[in-house]
């Protein structure tokens, strides 16, 4: 079977089938540590693994009419694996068809990633399901590794046997614990206990189990160990199990309806082959992330730089994962952002400039990146190094995001003396960028940076908004007119670009003329109704990327063929015409289809070759649901399903 076959929706869907081999197939996708896919067309093809790369086996073995079948793992190789037929991922299932003969199994693997109901969302488990046709008797055989509980696969472990809700259970953890001891990029858990729990008897041609990880701890925040989300009032571990157990049946339920939904939803925003890449996306964004109750009682949520660092809550990290936070939840948008505000203004952030991140997870102590001496990048008190402008920008579009999606800037409003800091900055410095980092910072340094002053304008516009909002006219004013009279300046100083796009920096004498680069930051002006760049910009860029595109993508720039999966998206949607938009997405559609490279979806490869350049199982996919939210029906639709939380957040101290 040269591919794996994924469908975007189940077959009860009016979407056609689509034949498309995802790069890595999730199957666990909870949090940054617990996270399992497999590298292969089949499931029985290899062991399963961390995001990392790192074995983390997790085997299936079937025992049907007295023969015994692999229907996941690579082990034990005298076992024959039965024959795959398809993979189908969804939103937030993938389900494996398998036959021989007159026998017909489907292995679904189901995470409950609903936000409108962040208990179940936050539940650190996944439902195993196995309906058997064709056999008159069988049994499933379940088993887990203990490297599903290490980072260290030569520690001592402890394995212990129980029950829960009367299923046999298995909990393997390290006899040495540390909880949050270790921090850093590529790496597994290193303390808390991983659970195996059933398999049921089968009965009505099913049986299931759960896989499950207890963290014990899960985010250090300033000081303070905060609990996962379901464990905020007190709940014991065996309990939430037991309350995963009861709630399994409809919660498959309610995601396969879920599922069927979305894809349609997706599918007719953007065509199959984007609602495919969009399914792939979604559990890789949420599983990147970590649900915990504040001091308060209130949602904040981490994503990990997986990949790119191992920083938590990196504000240019959940600025392209915002279309996921925006469209399925504005409360988890607003658990995101609220650490980084916090942090803001607690006094231990002294510049006038927003954080780029909270520190190395699960720890989130202060700024890592750029701060200290000796760092790879950065070091003493260089701004150039901590992305200033890019930073401010990401903050005041996310807020003012935030309070187009809520009707109000009541968020934005509680730190409102950083948010004017912020557009302050933007109005001295965000224009005509000085030499310094941007999100692209594997790029480099770079001066004059033309997409960098875009985000600026479209920042000071945001800011304007939510001023208005707050009933401030003549701030709003003010701001309104800065930014909207740096729009002609910035059309004049940035032309001149290859084949008619704008220039990769502004200004006659800092590049070549032959120049350019993807303008993704455009996208807020017409998604959040700004009016500020005419229609011509974006045509003018469409036009150039048409002729710019390679086998497998758009590159990022006139420097290098390697590109952005997320950005690539964002460019596709700027005119708003769909024969623009799947120009640029079938290429990625290939990348995402034909890769060498089994890892989970990348956000940076090389658009000439298809080759994994860096970056792997990151949050920042979720920027590929963008195109949903040009429609403020569907926006509204989803996003008034999601759960909210609007009491005080805790300050530090």
């Amino acid at each position: 079977m040269r591919k794996t076959l994924l469908t975007i929706c189940s077959l009860a869907c009016a979407v056609p089938a689509l034949a498309f081999r995802p790069p890595a197939v999730p199957l666990v996708t909870v949090d940054p540590f617990f996270s399992v896919w497999s590298a292969a067309d089949r499931l029985t093809d290899v062991e399963t693994t961390h995001w990392t790369g790192a074995k983390q086996p997790v085997t299936v073995l079937l025992e049907a009419d007295g023969r015994t079948w692999r229907l996941c793992g690579a082990t034990p190789a005298d076992v024959p694996a039965l024959p795959q037929l398809t993979t189908e991922v969804r939103p937030t299932q993938t389900v494996c068809a398998f036959a021989d003969g007159a026998l017909r199994v489907e292995l679904r693997f189901s995470t409950a990633k609903l936000p409108d109901d962040l208990d179940a969302f936050s539940r650190p488990v996944t439902y195993v399901t196995a309906r058997v046709r064709g056999a008159r008797t069988w049994r499933l055989k379940p088993s887990i590794s203990p490297a599903l509980a290490t980072n260290d696969d030569a520690a001592p472990m402890l394995t212990n046997r129980t029950e829960v809700a009367g299923l046999p259970a298995v909990s393997i953890g390290r006899r040495d614990q540390t909880p949050l001891g270790r921090c850093g990029d590529r790496l597994r858990c290193d303390w808390g206990y991983a659970w195996l729990v059933g398999p049921s008897t089968p009965a009505a041609g099913e049986s299931h189990f759960l896989l499950a990880y207890d963290d014990v701890k899960s985010i250090r925040f300033f000081g303070q160990d905060l609990p996962a989300w379901w464990r905020r009032g007190g709940l014991a571990f065996t309990d939430m199990l037991a309350a995963a157990l009861r709630d399994r049946a409809g919660l498959l339920a309610k995601l396969d309806r879920f599922d069927a939904e979305l894809a349609r939803d997706l599918a007719r925003v953007g065509g199959e082959k984007y609602a495919a890449l969009a399914c792939l996306s979604y559990r890789q964004s949420f599983a990147a992330c970590k649900l915990v109750a504040d001091p308060n009682g209130q949602p904040f949520y981490f994503s990990k730089e997986n990949g790119s660092g191992g920083l938590i809550g990196t504000t240019d990290v959940f600025y392209p994962q915002l279309p996921h936070l925006l469209l399925t939840s504005p409360a988890l948008a607003k658990a995101t952002l609220a650490p980084t505000c916090i942090y803001a203004a607690s006094g231990k952030w002294p510049y006038p400039y927003a954080p780029h991140d909270l520190g190395v997870y699960p720890v989130a102590e202060g700024q890592y990146y750029g701060m200290k001496k000796g760092q790879a990048v950065g070091g003493g008190d260089d701004d150039t190094f901590r992305m200033p402008v890019e930073e401010c920008g990401n903050m005041l579009i996310a807020l003012a995001a935030v309070a187009t999606a809520e009707g109000n800037a009541d968020f934005a409003g509680r730190w409102w003396g950083e948010v004017t800091k912020w557009a302050e900055y933007l109005s001295k410095f965000g224009y005509d960028p000085g030499n310094q980092l941007c999100t692209d910072d594997f790029a480099g340094h770079l001066a004059h940076n033309g997409n960098l002053s875009v985000k600026s304008i479209v920042a000071l516009a945001c800011y304007a908004r939510l001023a208005e909002m707050r009933g401030e006219r003549e701030t709003a004013a003010k701001y309104a007119a800065l930014a909207k009279g740096m729009v002609p300046q910035w059309i004049a100083a940035a032309k001149g670009g290859r084949h008619g796009a704008a220039k990769l920096v502004l200004g006659p004498c800092h590049h070549p003329a032959d120049t350019w680069a993807q303008k993704y930051n455009l996208v807020w002006d017409r998604i959040l109704g700004l009016g500020l760049f005419p229609a011509s910009v974006a045509e003018g860029e469409l036009n150039a990327y048409r002729q710019l595109l390679l086998p497998y993508g758009l590159p990022l720039d006139s420097r290098l063929n390697y590109t952005k999966s997320d950005w690539t998206v964002w460019s596709a949607t700027l005119t708003g015409k769909r024969d623009d938009f799947e120009a640029l997405v079938a290429p990625l559609y290939r990348f995402a289809d034909e890769t060498p490279d089994r890892v989970p979806f990348t956000d940076w490869y090389w658009a000439d070759n298809g080759r994994f350049r860096g970056f792997i199982a990151r949050s920042v996919v979720g920027g590929l649901f963008i195109p949903a939210l040009y429609d403020r029906d569907l926006w509204k639709k989803y996003a008034s399903r999601g759960a909210d939380a609007n009491g005080a957040y805790a300050p530090i101290k």
